[in-house]
């Protein structure tokens, strides 16, 4: 199984190279996301286009962009459901989402971000990295 860890830009650096620390002992590939755009490329890079291993990606995010990741996560879903209609093959693919402390209620946005000083949970993110607190299976 191939495993990513989507990181924000907006983490502390000790709390960055904490979780980077965590994660390599983990086996998991970490990818800090500067966009969503460049983090969607880095995550099809390490799924290995072509191959059918199946794929868990953990991601560290704030409340206001979980809204946006969520609207992504169900496009993805849609086109996992579309391949499996048309018969082709479909990787499955686990999603856990660890949580920042202090981070922005803005729905979309980063109303107060406080980038440079967020921290993620701790808890959270050694359960998810451990395989545990899966909230999608595509």
């Amino acid at each position: 199984m191939r495993k990513v860890l989507l990181l924000p830009f907006c983490l502390s650096r000790e709390a960055q190279a904490e979780i980077e620390r965590i994660a390599a002992e983990a086996g998991y590939r970490v990818v800090v996301a500067r966009s969503t755009a460049k983090a969607l490329a880095e995550v099809r890079e390490a799924a290995v286009p072509g191959s059918a291993e199946p794929v868990r990606i953990v991601g560290v995010v704030c409340d206001g962009r979980a809204k946006k990741v969520w609207a992504g996560l169900v496009l993805l879903k849609i086109r996992q459901w579309g391949k499996k209609a048309l018969g082709l093959k479909a990787r499955r693919i686990e999603l856990a989402r660890v949580g920042i402390l202090g981070g922005t209620k803005a729905l979309f946005g980063r109303r107060r971000c406080r980038v440079g000083f967020n921290v993620a949970d701790g808890e959270a993110l050694r359960r998810a990295l451990s395989g545990g607190d899966t909230y999608m299976r595509l």
